[in-house]
């Protein structure tokens, strides 16, 4: 069967018939139905009087691929204990397969989603730069409500300002919080690990014009464009901003994350580019046996050069913070490798927990950035010290995240409620 996006869900259950003649209330549904799956339901709760019927509406001709949920929460797991800056945990899951880290994946996955999600709304243009500009209108609001729960917080609990203004580049926000907030509602201020949304809000702008772009066949434009920025980006800074920015904000300096969304923006187009290849051209990427060899190596050597000899790489990487052509090349082994692991071994990618932190990615990350102000310096007495602290507060952190996916799903339901309320009323 096809397979689908992840970002939103597309598979849910819209139809409990109870007691012989009346069909439940509280059945969730997708986002939009339209008058056709209107009259179908109704016709089921006329011909299904006497039994208890639960079923599922597959939205489209597409099903949702657990996989690409499981993966994105295993890449969210595997953040959240980087960010704890522990000396063990992150031994393992900081960069553990050569030149790329979790945040790169997170990126080339919400690229390579989009394509699912998106792709099929092609013919329709508006309708198309509705619902994308509308997602970024999320992915905006997330990021800025959790700056502002975050420094909520750091007011009213003013525990660890020397950690906030050093380690946490927030600094600014201790000069002048007025100027830093109206800063960082404009994309100019980005404290610490509130940077990444920002990787993922760019691209998804420009997301209609890539979609239409390859709808008419014009993929070399979508790679083109996607390499020309990349490489503008290796020499155009946010320094000639600097001027304006102190004449406009005179307590505090202009402050941008070491990622540069405009250099991070390929990593989000090579998924969508692949994710086009593998669900609309048909591309398995099963190579030949000696090509498959050859990649194999070359992510061993990777390993073997990031883990024992990282010398060797240091003139051609340039910062991951760019985008490096090495960091590029080590992603796309990764993915490679990823992929055999979902096909030999998928129910790796479809565990219950990682699956619904996956689900609810933007909340569970949002979250994250919160909670981290505080857990991040209290720990890091115990994370630093012995192993098995530091892995006990990963494990704690880990389960924390299932607040914001409860919530999440607590409050689609809701939604999807409320919806089908609507809708039987005006029936």
């Amino acid at each position: 069967m096809p397979e689908v996006d992840n970002s939103e869900p597309l598979v849910v259950p819209i139809l409990n018939l109870y007691n012989s003649t009346k069909v439940e209330k509280d059945c969730t549904f997708s986002t939009i139905i339209s008058s056709i799956l209107n009259y179908f339901i109704s016709m089921i709760s006329k011909k299904v009087q006497s039994s208890r019927l639960t079923f599922r509406l597959w939205v489209g001709t597409v099903k949702r691929n657990l996989a690409y949920d499981g993966l994105r929460g295993w890449l969210l797991i595997i953040i959240a204990c980087n960010h704890l800056y522990g000396h063990f945990v992150p031994q393992l899951t900081r960069a553990p397969l050569g030149f790329v880290t979790a945040a790169e994946g997170f990126v080339f996955l919400s690229g390579f989603v989009a394509y699912l999600v998106y792709g099929r709304l092609s013919s329709n243009k508006t309708q198309l730069q509705r619902k994308v500009w509308r997602r970024c209108l999320t992915i905006y609001g997330f990021h800025i409500t959790a700056i502002t729960i975050s420094f909520i917080f750091v007011w009213i609990f003013p525990f660890y300002i020397q950690q906030w203004t050093g380690f946490f580049n927030a600094e600014n926000w201790f000069n002048n919080p007025f100027q830093s907030y109206i800063s960082a509602i404009l994309l100019l201020e980005h404290p610490g690990y509130h940077d990444i949304l920002i990787l993922y809000l760019v691209p998804m702008i420009f997301l209609p014009f890539a979609i239409l772009a390859i709808n008419r066949g014009q993929l070399w434009l979508v790679a083109t464009s996607s390499v020309l920025i990349w490489l503008l980006s290796q020499h155009v800074t946010i320094q000639p901003l600097a001027g304006p920015f102190n004449v406009i904000f005179s307590d505090i300096t202009i402050n941008v994350s070491y990622f540069d969304p405009l250099a991070w923006q390929i990593y989000f187009y090579m998924g969508f580019i692949l994710s086009y290849l593998k669900h609309h051209k048909g591309y398995s990427f099963d190579f030949p046996i000696a090509v498959r060899i050859c990649l194999l190596t070359c992510i061993t050597a990777l390993f073997i050069t990031k883990h024992w000899f990282p010398a060797l790489m240091e003139p051609y990487l340039l910062g991951s913070g760019n985008a490096s052509v090495v960091y590029q090349l080590s992603l796309l082994l990764a993915v490679y490798l990823f992929m055999l692991l979902n096909r030999r071994i998928p129910r790796l990618f479809t565990l219950k927990y990682p699956v619904f932190l996956g689900q609810h990615a933007l909340p569970v990350f949002a979250f994250h950035t919160v909670v981290i102000y505080f857990l991040q310096p209290w720990s890091q007495a115990y994370t630093t010290q012995t192993w098995y602290w530091d892995l006990l507060i990963c494990i704690f952190f880990i389960g924390l995240l299932a607040i914001p996916a409860k919530l999440d799903q607590m409050w689609r339901s809701s939604n999807r409620r409320n919806q089908l309320g609507v809708q039987s009323k005006a029936a």
